[in-house]
């Protein structure tokens, strides 16, 4: 006679199964073909919608399916998302976009069957960064695992306005709207040697102590002083985009995420300068960029 299971006797081995399996969640293999209601799997999609989003209602907690569509050429994170009846903050952080305006055109995306937010453990963009930080509990969360990374499903939440600042933020504006350019980018000859040198980024007159603003959301990760640049601020986006500001008069921030048109610092004339400007520079990937090139 085959004796039935004595769970009482092992409470800590009963309940350390139901964590295993109410917590670790993987992806199921349900590729939509298309977002059409005369699709079978894309009616099934919604039907499982519509049940977590009453559950929802009923004060349950719900551990979304996911399943698959590879998007097509006019695709968006926002078409996508008005017609699977998803936030598009949700679909962008189970899929790591930065931006509703990321190009998805092929890609293959997770589409959730609930609406919430998603937390990495290692964040990879600002976006990540700052709702990681918001949830520091977030571990004890349910997690789904995608291509061997875990998401941290955090139901019914949704951005506030300073992350929803950076996330919609994909614009640059001018750091100096009322600036004048008195030297562009490339070969010029140098106001201070007189010998013909590349130059790194343009300059933008204006009267000492003139704001300067963040060109783009982003993180300051420098703020320091050397011979050359003067006082400087360098701004890290997303995308391997830096943005550089030099002369400084100085400082308003040293640190943190800034929005685009922050205030960052003032006009000087610090370092190798021959007069109140800001010298200003756009990297990418480690190189020098045209700053005309992103400016509008």
């Amino acid at each position: 006679m085959i004796k039935p299971l004595r769970l009482i006797a092992k409470p800590l081995l009963f309940f350390s199964f139901l964590l295993l399996v109410f917590t670790s969640v993987f992806a199921e293999d349900k590729e939509i073909p298309a977002l059409s209601s005369r699709n079978t799997l894309f009616r099934s999609f919604m039907e499982d919608l519509e049940k977590t989003y009453m559950d929802e209602v009923r004060g349950i907690k719900v551990i979304p399916h996911i399943y698959t569509y590879t998007a097509a050429e006019k695709d968006t994170l926002i078409t996508v998302s008005a017609r699977c009846n998803i936030p598009v903050e949700t679909l962008a952080l189970l899929n790591g976009f930065t931006s509703p305006e990321s190009s998805i055109a092929g890609t293959m995306l997770y589409i959730p069957t609930a609406a919430g937010l998603f937390v990495t453990d290692s964040p990879a963009s600002i976006i990540e960064k700052l709702v990681q930080i918001r949830f520091p509990d977030y571990k004890e969360l349910p997690a789904i695992v995608l291509d061997g990374r875990k998401y941290y499903f955090i139901q019914s939440e949704r951005l506030t306005p300073t992350e929803r600042a950076f996330f919609f933020d994909s614009r640059m504006g001018s750091p100096l709207p009322e600036g004048v350019l008195t030297s562009a980018y490339g070969m010029r000859e140098s106001p201070i040697s007189g010998n013909m040198l590349f130059h790194k980024g343009i300059d933008l007159a204006a009267p000492l102590g003139t704001p300067v603003y963040a060109c783009k959301s982003g993180e300051i990760i420098s703020a320091s002083n050397d011979s050359t640049y003067g006082n400087f601020i360098i701004i890290q986006h997303e995308n391997n985009l830096q943005s550089v500001y030099a002369h400084l008069s100085k400082f308003e921030l040293t640190e943190g995420y800034v929005h685009s048109g922050t205030i960052i610092g003032y006009v000087g004339t610090t370092g190798l300068s021959t007069g109140p400007h800001l010298h200003f520079e756009i990297r990418q990937n480690d190189k020098n960029k045209n700053p005309a090139d992103y400016l509008p």
